[in-house]
């Protein structure tokens, strides 16, 4: 009978460093649903790929031994990424009412 219930760490770790196996393999071999390697692999070893391509912020400090400084690209790209928060209008309160 298969195991059911997520994939823990050390299941996630087998299936990303065993790619090269099928994932009927990789199922037997945990036994799991053939299904649940599928959906794994869908949902988090490809959003790692295309994440490691994009360069980070944190990639573009300028570091020194007991230094870093954020150089102008790294401040560029932190405020691309950075959400902007529309101000709202209708959160007025009054004091004291008008005469």
């Amino acid at each position: 009978m298969a195991k059911k219930g997520p994939i823990g760490k050390v299941e996630g770790f087998y299936i990303e460093n065993n790619l090269s196996k099928n994932i009927e393999e990789i199922a037997s071999d945990l036994n799991r649903p053939v299904s649940s390697i599928q959906n794994y692999i869908k949902k988090n070893v490809k959003t790692k790929k295309e994440n490691a391509s994009q360069p980070k912020a944190g990639d573009q400090f300028a570091r020194r031994p007991g230094v870093v400084t954020m150089t102008e690209n790294a401040s560029m790209m932190a405020d691309s990424r950075r959400r902007t928060v529309k101000p709202t209008t209708h959160c007025v309160v009054k004091i004291k009412e008008d005469e």
